[in-house]
């Protein structure tokens, strides 16, 4: 069985003291692959260590077979990627931010979004103006670099959906993703607006909470090939977790739950996420 967590924080100061225990304890759990977000130019040169370091025990050149299964059972660690991007949270500093240097990071070739962007009405500070202006810039250059996205959306369904199809409605690529709804907790109608874009929607921990049968409703009328699981480690830990630190090794109890809703084996959901995933960040060439 193999699963990615396509949205972590696991270079977060929560993890400084066992960082490598938690990644060891991810691939015991069937975790090949993490992808870890870059919110702020404060976090893009740690995440994008983090993923050079996670390959840095192969010795061979980007665009062979990293994925083959010979490579991953010689890994004691999951093999990481990360995503360069602009939480709404920093908004309100918009002004004192270089998007030629973000640029220049994205290209990293280990890079494989833009993200984790949008819009947050609930606990950002910053203006809701700002942070629109925020989120179309940073999809700009996820257009420049046509890169899939990340985006964060709370509170904020109407404008995050004119906005990407603003962006996306009629470019003609739906050959290509654009990206996932990190964290997704809308409503049907939402769902499906982003879906029809080519969006992915990013389970996570609440899907296990009792109080979330709304989440569970709506997922359970969404397309199986139109999902992916996430931790958002260190937060957002799943049922049983709940007030403790998460980590990636959880991600096995969302795909159970996952399971569960779509009345399939634990094995056969790991397979769609996973595909979905490689699609999503166009990651084939690491699962021959």
């Amino acid at each position: 069985m193999q699963l990615i967590d396509t949205h972590a924080h696991l270079c977060d100061p929560q993890f400084d003291e066992d960082r490598s225990a938690v990644l060891e304890r991810a691939q015991s759990k069937g975790i090949q692959w993490i992808v870890e977000i870059g919110e702020s130019p404060e976090s893009w040169e740690k995440a994008k260590q983090f993923a050079e370091d996670s390959h840095s025990d192969l010795k061979t050149s980007f665009h062979t077979d990293w994925g083959s299964q010979a490579l991953r059972t010689q890994l004691q660690k999951p093999l990481a990627f990360w995503t360069c991007g602009f939480h709404p949270h920093y908004a309100q500093r918009m002004d004192q931010f270089d998007f030629g240097i973000m640029t220049k990071f994205a290209f990293s070739p280990l890079c494989v979004a833009i993200g984790e962007i949008g819009l947050d009405f609930v606990k950002s500070t910053a203006s809701r103006e700002d942070q629109i202006s925020l989120f179309r810039k940073c999809l700009e250059v996820a257009a420049e670099l046509n890169k899939p996205v990340v985006i964060h959306c709370r509170e904020a369904q109407a404008d995050t959906l004119r906005i990407l199809k603003s962006f996306f409605g009629g470019m003609g690529r739906k050959d290509i993703c654009p990206g996932v709804i990190h964290c997704f907790s809308g409503d049907l109608g939402f769902a499906e607006g982003c879906m029809d874009l080519g969006f992915y929607l990013g389970v996570d921990g609440p899907l296990t909470y009792p109080s979330a049968k709304n989440l569970r409703e709506v997922l359970s009328k969404a397309p199986e090939n139109k999902i992916v699981l996430e931790t958002d480690a260190p937060y957002l830990p799943p049922q049983g977790y709940r007030g403790k630190r998460n980590e990636s090794s959880y991600l096995i109890l969302i795909a159970e739950a996952l399971a569960n809703l779509y009345g399939k084996s634990l094995d056969e959901i790991a397979r769609i996420t996973t595909q979905n995933a490689l699609k999503l960040f166009r990651l084939h060439e690491y699962n021959k």
